[in-house]
């Protein structure tokens, strides 16, 4: 014995004379553009959570000639691989977003 589905009745959509109502009132509550205030971009690296210590793996792939030579760089100097890296691309990344933010 199969039950009958009982369905609810159809609801339609307001009115246009309701939504026109309703998008006045609510666009009376708007500031003019006048009392806006402009928005601070806040960039990824300038988020309050973002910290120092936390450090991010970058996986980079360069020619053999490369790593040849910066592995040769690490055996005569205080430098160790990532270290040499950061410290030689830290400026040019530091520039670059100077560049493309318009800041500094």
């Amino acid at each position: 014995m199969a039950t009958k589905k009982t369905t609810s009745p159809l609801r339609s959509t307001p009115g246009l004379k309701d939504r026109d109502a309703a998008l006045d009132a609510f666009a009376a509550g708007a500031l003019p553009p006048e009392n806006l205030e402009p928005v601070q971009q806040v960039y990824a690296w300038e988020e309050p959570y973002v910290r120092e210590d936390v450090m991010k793996q970058v996986l980079l792939k360069m020619p053999e000639p490369l790593y040849l030579k910066l592995k040769h760089i690490t055996s005569y100097t205080p430098y160790n691989m990532t270290s040499f890296i950061l410290e030689k691309i830290a400026p040019e990344i530091d520039k670059e977003i100077d560049r493309l933010t318009g800041s500094r």
